[in-house]
């Protein structure tokens, strides 16, 4: 009986808050950018001064904000993270191409109506990488000659892993989801090697997922490279596990080694955030959502592990060399 009372508390709850719209553009009231306060932060916190026009600095901050002020899942996404993670449209120093416009209506069903960032990530994983009529192929050494999202990446139907990263990256943000790549230079072991994968904000923590376009469920934080990243130093700053930042927080730099000589971008070290493998993807506590008929019924349970499936996979990133 207490059950009934909860499961029909939880869909009277849910059916008031659905009747607001989600396609309604909602404000962040206390998070409020305007798109002169979008493009005012570009301007200050791109590596350089990179040639991108007024006029499209303007329709990226658009189509960001577009994003952001329409998506469900939007109310777990801060304006500071929506500055630094889903509003800069380059990461290292690849190609600029005008993304956002053949990303976001491509990519929008598959997350139009998700709750939370956790369910959107979830359901757009598996797509990304067929997503655009292409099948997109891991092929490796393939840095900086395939890097640029639409005019490299998807043209050939394939990069290594930092194009796949930043691929990935940028259709989560297209979306409105906060990401950001990470990687190293080095890999402290005999025979080296690098990587790249991708980080993404879920509501309230980071998830890091390699940037394989298999089609598969994304292995939230089961990848090949834990036991490794877990041996990484901040020093020397090669075997550091850096990402890329547009905004003051930046306290290092990311050597782009691919460039002869070394070029840099503003960074920080992420290094201790992997210093401890991971023993669990996600919380003890976990919400979801059952559909039921007409009505959407929030509950909330332990999930003890039990409820997710994840599968360990050595992606075909695991190179000696891989950028």
């Amino acid at each position: 009986m207490q059950l009934t009372r909860f499961i029909l508390f939880a869909w009277v709850a849910s059916a008031s808050a659905d009747s607001d719209s989600p396609r309604k553009i909602r404000k962040h009231e206390t998070n409020s950018v305007s798109v002169d306060d979008a493009v005012e932060y570009l301007k200050q916190w791109r590596p350089k001064d990179d040639g991108v026009p007024e006029k499209q600095l303007r329709e990226n901050a658009q189509l960001a904000l577009q994003a952001w002020n329409t998506m469900p899942f939007s109310k777990q996404v801060s304006k500071d993270m929506f500055l630094k993670y889903v509003l800069p449209y380059t990461h290292f120093d690849e190609p600029i191409d005008d993304w956002r416009p053949k990303m976001y209506p491509v990519l929008k069903p598959f997350v139009q109506g998700k709750q939370s960032l956790l369910e959107a990530a979830d359901a757009l994983f598996p797509a990304w990488g067929e997503a655009f009529s292409k099948q997109l192929q891991f092929k490796g050494d393939q840095t900086p000659q395939v890097m640029a999202p639409i005019s490299e990446t998807l043209k050939k139907g394939y990069a290594s892993c930092t194009g796949m990263s930043i691929f990935l990256a940028n259709c989560m943000r297209a979306v409105g989801i906060p990401a950001r790549i990470v990687g190293v230079n080095e890999w402290n072991r005999p025979e080296k090697g690098n990587h790249n994968w991708v980080e993404i904000w879920v509501g309230d923590r980071w998830n890091f997922v390699d940037a394989v376009p298999d089609g598969n469920m994304a292995a939230w934080n089961k990848t090949w490279f834990v036991e490794q990243a877990a041996k990484q130093k901040s020093v020397p700053a090669v075997n550091a596990i850096l990402s890329p930042l547009w905004g003051s927080e930046s306290s290092t730099v990311y050597n782009m080694s691919w460039r002869t000589p070394p070029t840099f971008v503003p960074a920080i070290d992420l290094t201790a955030n992997y210093a401890k493998a991971p023993t669990t993807a996600l919380p003890i506590w976990e919400s979801w959502h059952l559909k039921l008929g007409i009505g959407i019924v929030a509950l909330i349970g332990v999930t003890g592990g039990a409820s997710y499936a994840y599968k360990a996979t050595k992606s075909a990133g695991d190179h000696q060399r891989t950028q």
